[in-house]
């Protein structure tokens, strides 16, 4: 997919771990960190894509994270944001945050 889109970088993907293993080596900093929230009073996502920065997406599962989940998030540098009124699937909202780094940098 990356030859076909023209992307010069193949994507990191990791190996599965638990949320409380993986936020652990969360620690680069300088990186914007963004956690895809439910609670109210979430910035909108749009708000905080910063595309000359590394960026860190964080999403849950269907459902959400939950309180405590968010608050080991936090802890760690991330920030709630939000996609809007909608609620979208977990696997979809994930293509939904790409998308819109694509859109609006150079990503």
């Amino acid at each position: 997919a990356c030859e076909q889109c023209g992307r010069n970088r193949v994507p990191l993907i990791q190996a599965p771990a638990s949320l409380t293993d993986w936020l652990k080596t969360q620690n680069a900093a300088g990186d914007v960190r963004l956690l895809l929230s439910l609670q109210t009073g979430s910035q909108p996502l749009l708000k905080a894509v910063d595309t000359n920065r590394a960026m860190t997406f964080l999403s849950g599962p269907e459902g959400g994270l939950s309180a405590l989940e968010e608050v080991a998030a936090v802890a760690k540098g991330f920030a709630p944001v939000t996609l809007g009124p909608r609620v979208l699937r977990s696997e979809t909202a994930p293509l939904a945050c790409l998308s819109l780094v694509l859109l609006t940098g150079n990503a």
